[in-house]
C-alpha cells in the first residue's frame, strides 16, 4: 500500500529539481574568460610613409546608446589593436608622406526586441608633406546578433562575439581596399617597392639600332642623324671610294655605243678591229699610183 506515495514523492522531488538543472546548465553556456583580440598572425601591410598616426572620431563623436565599451574588446579597441598589428610605416629614406589610420564609427547598440546590433568604419588616408590627401581607402562591417531573450543581452559573451565577427569581417574588406586602392605605396620589410618592376621599366632607355633608324630616315625622307666618333676611318674610306665608282659607271656608259657602232662591218676589215687595237696600231694605206720603184739589187764583186 506505501509503493504509490512514494512512486509520487520521487517524481515531485525530480519535477522540482529539473528547473534548477536546466538554470544552471544555462548559466554554464556564459563564458567568463575571453580571449584578447589580436592580429599579429595575419600578413602585414607596410606602407611607404614615414609616420603612421591613429585617430579615433568615435571617441569625440560617439553614438548615442553605444553599449560597446561594456565589451571585454571593444570595438574601438579592437579596431586599434587591428592598425598596430597589420599596418607598418616602413618609408625609405626619401619618404615624408604620413599614413592616418581614422576610425570613423565602432558602436553597438541595443535594439527593441533584444537585438544587437553594431558597426565599424574606417578609413586610412596618405598625406603628402603639404599636408593634402593623395590617397585614400575605406572599409566597413555590420553585425546583428540575436541572443536567446532568456539570457541577459547585453552579456560580456554576447558583445565581445558580436565584436569578434565584426573584426573578421573588416580585416578582410579593409586589405582587399589597401592592396587595391594604395598598391602605390606599399613596400616589403625592406623598403622596396611591391610594384617595383612596373614603375621603373623605361620604355626609352634602350638605343635605337643604326641599321633600323636609317631604314626609317629612308621611308620618311628625314636625313639620319649618326654618331661617327668611333667610325671615322670607314667614313672616309667609303667617302673616296664613291667618286671612283661613279666615275667608272659614266666610263662604262659612254664607252657602250662606241662599242655598238665599231661592231658594223667595215669595208676595208670586214673581220671588224676593236677600238684599243685602232688607237694604239697605226693603219697602213696603200701608195698612190705611178710611185711603185722596184726593189735595187746590188751586185756582188
Amino acid at each position: 500500500m506505501m509503493l504509490f506515495p512514494r512512486m509520487r514523492l520521487s517524481h515531485l522531488v525530480a519535477t522540482l529539481a529539473l528547473p534548477a538543472v536546466l538554470a544552471g546548465c544555462a548559466e554554464q553556456k556564459q563564458p567568463t574568460q575571453f580571449t584578447p583580440l589580436t592580429y599579429d598572425y595575419l600578413g602585414q601591410m607596410h606602407l611607404n610613409v614615414a609616420t603612421l598616426d591613429v585617430v579615433d572620431n568615435s571617441v569625440t563623436n560617439p553614438e548615442p546608446g553605444d553599449i560597446g565599451y561594456k565589451s571585454p574588446s571593444p570595438p574601438d579597441h579592437a579596431l586599434r589593436q587591428m592598425a598596430a598589428d597589420r599596418l607598418i610605416a616602413t618609408g625609405n629614406a626619401t619618404a615624408a608622406s604620413t599614413a592616418h589610420f581614422v576610425i570613423d564609427r565602432a558602436f553597438i547598440l541595443h535594439q527593441p526586441g533584444g537585438t544587437l546590433d553594431g558597426q565599424m568604419n574606417i578609413h586610412l588616408d596618405i598625406l603628402n608633406p603639404e599636408g593634402q590627401r593623395v590617397a585614400s581607402a575605406s572599409a566597413q562591417a555590420t553585425q546583428t546578433l540575436h541572443p536567446d531573450p532568456s539570457q541577459d543581452v547585453e552579456s560580456p559573451a554576447n558583445l565581445y562575439e558580436i565584436t569578434k565577427d565584426m573584426m573578421q569581417t573588416i580585416n578582410v574588406e579593409f586589405e582587399y581596399q589597401v592592396r587595391n586602392s594604395l598598391n602605390k605605396w606599399l613596400v616589403d620589410a625592406g623598403g622596396t617597392p611591391m610594384n617595383n618592376a612596373i614603375q621603373t621599366q623605361s620604355l626609352t632607355d634602350t638605343p635605337p639600332v643604326a641599321g633600323a633608324a636609317a631604314e626609317t630616315n629612308s621611308l620618311t625622307g628625314t636625313p639620319s642623324t649618326v654618331d661617327t666618333s668611333n667610325t671615322s676611318a670607314p667614313a672616309s674610306t667609303s667617302t673616296a671610294t664613291a667618286p671612283t665608282s661613279s666615275s667608272t659607271d659614266a666610263a662604262s656608259t659612254s664607252t657602250a655605243p662606241a662599242a655598238t657602232q665599231d661592231s658594223e662591218p667595215n669595208a676595208i676589215f670586214p673581220a671588224g678591229t676593236d677600238d684599243a687595237s685602232t688607237q694604239t696600231t697605226p693603219k697602213t694605206l696603200s701608195p698612190k699610183p705611178g710611185f711603185l720603184k722596184l726593189p735595187t739589187t746590188t751586185k756582188a764583186q
